[in-house]
């Protein structure tokens, strides 16, 4: 077996590591100030193999570590810094990549591309939430999923009934599912044997249950010391309801690393897209990038404040003058967001403008 060599030395030099994560294996390789080394494969136990590979053949270096967020989370990052290396998380689209790369991507090619980039101070790393921020957030998006779920089956079967031309009686007709409206759901299964309208009623009720469940869950959780006060100020906010206002704080977590209302409507993404060149340059109201969630709960929210809030309203009024409703209600959503920065940030209820 060969001994470790005592003759090498890294001391004050940084070591970029990029890492490609996969399940069973990890890719790593190592820049050096003034060399790209050989690319290796790690395999579990993944931190500590890295660490004693690290130690072998770059001792008493400054490590630093980068890999794309995606499936692993953050678990990596914390045992990293834990073992006292230094380590980002960064947004997979931010990394610099070349015409070739994307067309000939290999794990190998990817971490050599982490290495080089984090040398070269290219990386930004995503903010990184505390294991606590990460299960709370874990059971808002929970809820979210279930209310997804539940909507997809209600669609499901509004379209059966379509295919077989049946139409849903106008007392009936109502955007909340009432007991009677299941009620005749569930007599229309049995007078037509329809086991697939039976099983998807099933499925529905079912998912109804989870929501409630979840509900509860969250509710418990907004009332927890934590969150109890800030929660109090977001639903001041009209419009925000306990799932959204939920859904923001544990998105954002902190608003204090947004200098200004608009890098946290760009984090959200509640900003133009634009692509020109030359004299040709197209813009749209809203960018792909940024946090969906986030948006679509504050179009949302957008839509209901509008209904309780005179000043929303006008303002929703005089946008639709000039462009179309889809357009003004997203001006509507960012003064929304501008007001939940504020109470956020200077801890005083929103008052609402009296008429």
């Amino acid at each position: 077996m060969q001994n470790k060599d005592t003759r090498l030395d890294y001391s004050g030099q940084a070591i970029c590591i990029g890492l490609d994560i996969h399940k069973k294996t990890w890719k790593a390789t190592v820049c050096t100030p003034h060399s790209v080394q050989q690319t290796v494969e790690i395999r579990r136990p993944f931190v500590s193999n890295l660490k004693r590979h690290l130690e072998k053949h770059y001792p008493k270096g400054n490590y630093r570590c980068v890999y794309e967020a995606g499936f692993s989370g953050f678990w990596i990052a914390e045992q990293l810094q834990r073992e006292g290396m230094q380590c980002i998380v960064v947004h997979p689209p931010d990394v610099p990549t070349t015409d070739k790369e994307r067309k000939f991507k290999t794990d190998k090619r990817d971490s050599r591309k982490l290495s080089k980039s984090l040398r070269s101070e290219e990386l930004t790393g995503i903010y990184q939430p505390s294991q606590g921020a990460q299960r709370d957030r874990a059971l808002v998006r929970e809820r979210w999923s279930i209310n997804k779920s539940q909507r997809r089956v209600k669609n499901q079967i509004k379209s059966l009934l379509l295919f077989y031309g049946l139409d849903i009686p106008e007392d009936l007709a109502e955007r909340y599912w009432s007991r009677r409206f299941i009620s005749w759901l569930e007599r229309l299964s049995r007078e037509r044997s329809d086991e697939s309208l039976e099983l998807k009623l099933k499925r529905y009720l079912y998912m109804r249950q989870l929501e409630l469940e979840a509900t509860r869950k969250l509710r418990t959780l907004s009332k927890t010391e934590r969150y109890a006060v800030l929660f109090r100020l977001l639903s001041s906010v009209p419009g925000i309801s306990l799932l959204h206002g939920m859904l923001l704080i544990t998105e954002l977590i902190n608003m204090d690393r947004f200098k200004s209302n608009d890098m946290l409507r760009s984090y959200v993404g509640l900003v133009p897209n634009s692509a020109g060149s030359g004299e040709d340059e197209r813009t749209s109201e809203l960018t792909s990038r940024g946090n969906r969630k986030i948006k679509t709960a504050l179009v949302e929210s957008s839509w209901t404040a509008i209904r309780s809030d005179s000043e929303l309203l006008l303002k929703y009024e005089s946008y639709c003058k000039g462009m179309s409703k889809q357009k003004a209600i997203i001006r509507i959503a960012r003064i929304l967001l501008r007001r939940i920065r504020h109470v956020w940030i200077y801890g005083q209820l929103y008052q609402r403008v009296e008429w």
